[in-house]
């Protein structure tokens, strides 16, 4: 480990829904009731940046959850739709319940190395690209998203973007497919 040049490794962390048994982990954490599990790749990433970060350097664990802004257009409507403080606790909500899942991961997965969470509302792609920046990431590890090519082209991929955008080296970890 001591040989490696990354002191700042950053890892976008992807969760899914418990119910997609195939194509999870098979971590799952419990918060509040309710089962979390995270992606694959998300997991085989977290293990390869373990594996690659420099003696005594740091891994920053990243997730971003989703965003309700659009939401506050209703607050005051009577259509009973949240408001800007009940937003302001479903996100704080949301970043607590990440954080939990983040450090439950990093525990199993970077066991001894030394690592740091990021949970906040936003868009993968600007979450990722924000953190590499301030955090001085000098690599990424990213999991690909498993999509076919359709899918990418109509919906864009957010390890693509961050392939092209990201202020320093990204690795891309491919998705598990079944039997493999």
């Amino acid at each position: 480990m001591s040989a490696s040049p990354f002191q700042r490794i950053l890892i976008p962390i992807d969760f899914t829904e418990d119910a997609d048994v195939a194509v999870h982990s098979g971590f799952e954490v419990d918060v509040g009731g309710v089962t979390v599990a995270v992606a694959p790749a998300s997991a085989r990433s977290l293990e390869l940046a373990a594996g690659v970060v420099a003696e005594g350097g740091e891994l920053r664990l990243v997730h971003a959850t989703p965003t309700y802004e659009s939401a506050r257009v209703y607050a005051g409507s009577g259509m009973g739709v949240l408001g800007s403080a009940n937003i302001d606790q479903v996100h704080r909500e949301a970043q607590e319940a990440s954080l939990k899942v983040l450090a439950a991961l990093a525990e199993q997965y970077a066991e001894g190395v030394r690592c740091s969470f990021t949970a906040r509302p936003g868009t993968a792609l600007e979450i990722i690209l924000e953190e590499a920046s301030s955090f001085g990431a000098q690599l990424v590890i990213v999991a690909a998203s498993g999509r076919g090519k359709v899918a990418r082209f109509f919906l864009g991929s957010t390890a693509d973007r961050v392939i092209r955008e990201a202020p320093c080296p990204v690795l891309v970890v491919p998705p598990v497919h079944e039997g493999g």
